[in-house]
């Protein structure tokens, strides 16, 4: 009888160890929300591919890259930083002067009313202007062998910029902002600066 209770112990034990071992299978590779430009294979922070996070503090900003140059990794990095300065200048400029031909309802381009397009004058004029305050948020050596800087205006400085836009604009170009706008320049940055704080 203790034979049979202790064969019937070990065939349940034998069972029990069976049931509970079942085939395992590889977990899916997580899918990241962002990958590296150099290598699309690994996963980088989300800053570098959305880099507009920290709206509270900084109205827009920008990322910039560069590969593995001969120069070395502070050219690599002065390239960076260089390509997201330009990002964050041409995306904010465009925007002012947008904003500036929408607010001042000028004829534009063709002398239809309300046309918005940049004329070729007022996009060199604007190409021209370098923004004032533009900061570095983030810079580091990606582990694809980039470097990416992250860069962004606050928004402190922002009305200043606009500011000087629109006067590279009213220079190149006098008659995109109407007399009456222009002893109003002040007023018409304070409206844009408010309305691309929005956005």
């Amino acid at each position: 009888m203790k034979k049979v209770l202790a064969l019937s112990a070990l065939t349940v034990a034998l069972v029990g160890c069976q049931s509970t071992q079942t085939a395992q299978q590889p977990a899916p590779e997580p899918v990241a929300d962002c990958y590296y430009y150099g290598n699309p294979d690994i996963a980088a922070p989300s800053w570098i591919c959305s880099p507009n996070a920290n709206q509270e503090e900084y109205i827009r900003e920008a990322v910039g890259f560069s590969g593995d140059t001969a120069g070395g990794i502070a050219h690599q990095k002065n390239l960076a930083i260089l390509q997201a300065q330009k990002e964050l200048a041409d995306q904010v400029k465009l925007e002012i002067l947008t904003q500036v031909k929408s607010k001042v309802g000028t004829l534009g381009v063709g002398g239809s009313a309300g046309a918005t397009s940049a004329t070729s004058a007022e996009k060199n004029a604007i190409s021209n202007v370098v923004l004032e305050g533009v900061e570095t948020i983030k810079s580091f050596r990606g582990k694809d062998g980039y470097f990416y800087v992250h860069v962004g205006l606050p928004r402190n400085v922002f009305q200043q910029n606009v500011e000087r836009v629109i006067a590279a604009v009213e220079e190149s170009s006098p008659e995109t902002i109407p007399e009456s706008a222009q002893k109003k320049n002040a007023d018409l940055a304070e409206q844009i600066t408010q309305a691309l704080g929005d956005i």
